[in-house]
Order: C-alpha cells, then structure tokens, then sequence
C-alpha cells in the first residue's frame, strides 16, 4: 500500500513538472510549425504566404495588412519568449539529470516479477533525496516557470488569431508545411523541413 502510494506521488511530481514546463514545449512546436523568419522592415507587399508539400511551393498568397498585423505581434511576442527562457535554459541539464537520476533509481527500487515485488530502501531513500533537490531547484524558479507560462498562453492566443486571419486566404491546406516568406528569407537563411506538417 506504502509502495502504491509512493509510486503514485512520483507519477504526479513526473506530471506537475511535465506541466510546468509544457508552455515551453507548447511554444516551441507553436512556432516551429508556422516556421516564420523575423521581419522588421520589409514592405507589405513582400510578405507572402507560401503553402509547400515536400519543400515546394505548390502555392502562394500576398498577405493581407490583418494578417501582417497579426504576424508582426507574433514575432514581438516570441522574442519576449527567448528572452524568459533564458533562465529555465540556465537550468536545463540539472532538471534533465535530476529526472534520470528519479528514472533511474525507481527501476533500481522496485523490482517487480509475476510473483514477487522487492522494494530496496535504500534505493527509495535516494530518491526521495533527488526528488527532495528538484523541488528546491523548481520552487527557486517558480517565478520564471510562470512569467513563461504566462507569455506561452499570450503567444498562443496571438497564434491562434493569426492562423484564424490565415483561413480565408489558404483554405484546407492544414496538410502541407506553412511558411511565411518575406525578403529576408535568404539573409536568414531559411530551411525547409519536408516532414513537418506532411501527411
């Protein structure tokens, strides 16, 4: 019953760091999907959605002031993102570690077959220590953890509000890879990924 209970508290410590730091994810697939290049200073006519299947473009529309708007408040938003990701970066490999450490010694813990289950104290204990560090290093940071998940459900809301403005112009093409093309396209040299968003 002990070894039920304690299993069950490690599954949901597993599930509230997977939700603190899912705005990160969240953003990042966000953003990685519209695939758009920084633009600051090129005309409105330079703006122009591309719809590509297997890295060509099959079509193309000239993007509407809206729809600029929208993408312009999109790229403000995300380099607000890079700058408050900054310090969950700076912690990164010690959440990694610390997470393969608990992986690590709930295998080495608990031993498991069809007719026993062996429960190693010691093995248990340091991970209640390792869990014990992680927890101190999440609530150190829990306000960078939240000014992110704040900025992640604003870009997403701006998301959302571009993709809507974009539904007119590209119809159903959910299927092939939706890039935003400016002039700039080759000074920041673009690439395209053929598996993104292919069916």
């Amino acid at each position: 019953m002990k070894t039920n209970c304690f299993v069950q508290t490690i599954k949901g410590f597993k599930m509230i760091l997977l939700k603190k730091l899912a705005p990160v994810f969240i953003t990042t697939c966000v953003l990685t999907a519209a695939v758009f290049s920084a633009q600051s200073q090129t005309q409105q006519n330079d703006y122009k959605i591309q719809i590509l299947d297997n890295c060509q473009v099959i079509e193309e529309y000239e993007m509407t002031s809206e729809q600029i708007e929208f993408y312009l408040a999109l790229k403000i938003e995300e380099e607000k993102m890079s700058s408050l990701e900054a310090p969950i970066y700076a912690i990164q490999d010690s959440l990694d570690a610390y997470s393969e450490q608990i992986d690590e010694l709930t295998k080495l813990a608990i031993q498991e077959t069809e007719q026993s289950l062996y429960i190693d104290k010691d093995y248990l204990k340091q991970q209640e220590n390792i869990v014990d560090k992680l927890n101190i290093l999440m609530k150190t940071h829990q306000q960078d953890f939240d000014a992110l998940g704040k900025q992640g459900e604003k870009i997403g809301q701006i998301s959302e509000t571009f993709i809507e403005s974009l539904k007119d112009t590209i119809g159903d093409n959910k299927h092939q890879q939706i890039h935003i093309s400016t002039s700039d396209d080759q000074r920041d040299n673009y690439h395209c990924n053929s598996n993104i968003f292919n069916s």
